[in-house]
């Protein structure tokens, strides 16, 4: 092999890892845990990294979400972007999603969980989630945790 060819090859696997990284680039980002809600699962200051998108939202996942408002709830309308300072956003447990039996202590509306919803809720007794709101509208979620650094 000639050095061009050894130079071709080189540049190829330099584009690769270029175009990987711009794939991964737009559908993760890892943030820091601010608050208790997922206490003790997950604690202040503790880093994650989060898949954009709803997809992986499933019974035991954590998902990120437009935080619940004390005298509003769920937000009714989705966050203008996914920018992570235009929203307040929170970690809470995936206990249900659209079609399952809407499980014990949660604001009922329905006896299942209606279509494009998720019952959300933080580990932390005292988070303020589904139980108070009822379930969550899936257009809130920023995306889900896929690992705790």
């Amino acid at each position: 092999m000639t050095s061009r060819g050894r130079w071709t090859m080189g540049g190829a696997g330099s584009l690769l890892m270029a175009a990987g990284a711009w794939y991964l680039h737009g559908r993760f980002v890892a943030v820091t845990v601010r608050g208790e809600s997922m206490a003790p699962t997950l604690l202040p200051g503790d880093r994650v990294l989060i898949r954009l998108g709803a997809a992986g939202l499933r019974p035991g996942a954590i998902a990120v979400v437009a935080a619940p408002g004390p005298a509003r709830g769920w937000r009714t309308d989705p966050p203008a972007s996914k920018d992570l300072s235009a929203v307040a956003w929170s970690l809470k447990r995936v206990v249900a999603v659209a079609g399952d039996a809407m499980p014990d202590g949660v604001v009922r509306r329905a006896p299942r969980v209606p279509p494009g919803h998720f019952v959300a809720i933080g580990d932390h007794p005292l988070s303020h989630d589904s139980k108070q709101y009822g379930p969550c509208p899936v257009d809130q979620v920023l995306g889900v945790v896929v690992r705790r650094f």
